[in-house]
């Protein structure tokens, strides 16, 4: 049996691999037919997405990175242009180019991935930038090479035309596939606040889409930028990774828009009307959709540290519960909301003999109980109950619609779970336990004197010989302010 597992192993990674490859392919054949389709001035398409994807495949899915997927992909790049007609000479000189751009990206890649994935700080976006200018430099040498017998043009002309089609398209699509590792996932906020309302985003929304609209009414080299403000305003109220399409598609509106005479760039409203013209263009908009992502990048690490302040600012430092502030503004918000009449139970939770076990054993094997309980804890409660831990080695919770029936199994399924934890500390087994007090009380509420009757309530336990649970006498309090 333990012979076939090795087989078994291989034959699961032979899977993978395969796959990987195969759709790695696919992607790319059908980006290369859109890109085909493309094509304007000089043979060379105006948004050409394959290569770009596919050096953010390679790079955001190592297992993708073989050289199947390599092979596959050299043979996507050339049915997409037989396909539509292109000589097999030609289709091979100009695939080659895909493939170099593609490789040196991600050698520069796999020099820095330890940067990449996530980005951290606002400086790691040069490296990104370095990314897209290797890539894009290197397929205009082999661009330049080829330039004479595809195109008839000279060598530096088509370095030049090359290196900027695949700057502005390495500019625009890598970003987008690279997005879900580069950048880190929000916490969800305390207050449960988006970025931006629904309202605020349908008008940025409105704003980027009215401002790209005017760019063929108002015309010239300043229409190119009129979306910048609004794109400002987008990025303040998206998502980073949303805030990246949307640059996306404001750059390729205005890569089709000006060499199809939509936005006139001169006086006479003549298109481009050389390759060197063509070059500058897209350079100049592959520059500005790098200067969007900067700034959602920066947006992002900006909202990073934010929520890293918040966290800190209102978590306890050493279990990771809400502290007393957060855990009273949180339960005052869930309480507020409900209807009045509605049950809670508050409970009063501290750990038996506590100053003691750090007096015998010392504070960290204290620390280490704090933070044991604080897990229990968390693991024995119900979706949206509210803990935190108020100082020392008392806890708090609030159980939002629960009735004294449950709160009271709630309570001694918690009891039971300390109590059956066993901490080693050397060669001493270290038992510990806890005391709770409960109250429930009906909403609305005031929720300091519902913890104060729970304090009272757990005063009992402890009296009472303590590791047990006890319920505040009034059972049930009448929703009153002072109650």
């Amino acid at each position: 049996m333990d012979s076939l597992a090795p087989a078994a192993s291989k034959k699961a990674r032979l899977a993978t691999t395969l796959i990987a490859a195969a759709l790695t392919a696919a992607v790319v054949f059908v980006l290369a037919l859109l890109g085909i389709y493309t094509r304007a001035a000089f043979n060379l398409a105006s948004l050409w997405p394959a290569n770009a994807v596919l050096l953010g495949i390679l790079a955001t899915y190592p297992k993708a990175n073989s050289p199947l997927t390599w092979i596959l992909s050299a043979v996507a790049y050339m049915a997409a242009d037989l396909l539509t007609g292109a000589p097999l000479g030609q289709a091979a000189l100009l695939n080659g180019t895909n493939l170099v751009g593609a490789a040196v990206g991600l050698a520069v890649v796999h020099i820095w991935s330890q940067r990449f994935f996530p980005l951290s700080r606002p400086a790691d976006v040069v490296r990104l930038f370095l990314v897209i200018t290797a890539a894009s430099v290197s397929s205009g040498i082999a661009g330049g090479l080829v330039a004479g017998p595809l195109l008839g043009m000279e060598r530096l002309d088509g370095f030049f035309l090359w290196t900027a089609t695949e700057f502005v398209n390495f500019g625009i699509f890598l970003p987008l596939v690279m997005a879900a590792r580069m950048i880190k996932p929000r916490k969800p906020s305390l207050d449960g606040e988006a970025s931006g309302g629904t309202a605020e985003k349908c008008a940025a929304l409105i704003a980027l889409a009215g401002s790209c609209a005017l760019m063929p009414l108002v015309g010239g080299a300043g229409s190119l930028v009129l979306h910048v403000p609004a794109f400002i305003w987008c990025s303040t109220q998206f998502k980073p990774r949303t805030s990246i399409a949307l640059a996306g598609l404001a750059a390729m509106w205005i890569l089709f828009a000006v060499p199809a005479g939509i936005i006139p760039l001169y006086i006479d409203h003549t298109a481009l009307a050389s390759h060197w013209d063509i070059a500058s263009f897209r350079l100049g908009i592959g520059f500005l959709a790098l200067g969007a992502l900067a700034m959602a990048m920066i947006n992002a690490f900006w909202l990073d540290a934010h929520d890293e302040l918040e966290h800190r600012a209102n978590h306890d430092f050493l279990t990771g519960l809400l502290n007393r502030r957060q855990f009273n503004k949180t339960a005052e918000t869930v309480l507020l909301r409900q209807k009045a009449g509605t049950p809670n139970v508050a409970l009063a939770v501290d750990i038996d003999r506590f100053k003691s076990i750090n007096d015998t054993h010392g504070h960290p094997l204290g620390d280490q109980v704090l933070q044991t309980v604080a897990e229990l804890l968390t693991a024995g409660l119900r979706r949206g109950d509210i803990l935190g831990r108020l100082g020392g080695e008392e806890f708090a919770i609030v159980l939002p619609g629960a009735g004294l029936e449950e709160g009271t199994r709630v309570a001694e399924r918690l009891r039971e779970a300390i109590a059956a934890e066993t901490l080693q500390h050397g060669e001493v087994a270290i038992a510990t336990s806890v005391s709770i007090g409960l109250v429930e009380f009906h909403a609305p509420a005031n929720l300091p004197r519902m913890l104060s009757l729970a304090d009272e309530a757990l005063y009992e336990a402890k009296n009472a010989g303590r590791n047990r649970v006890v319920a505040h006498k009034s059972a049930v309090l009448l929703q009153a302010a002072g109650a």
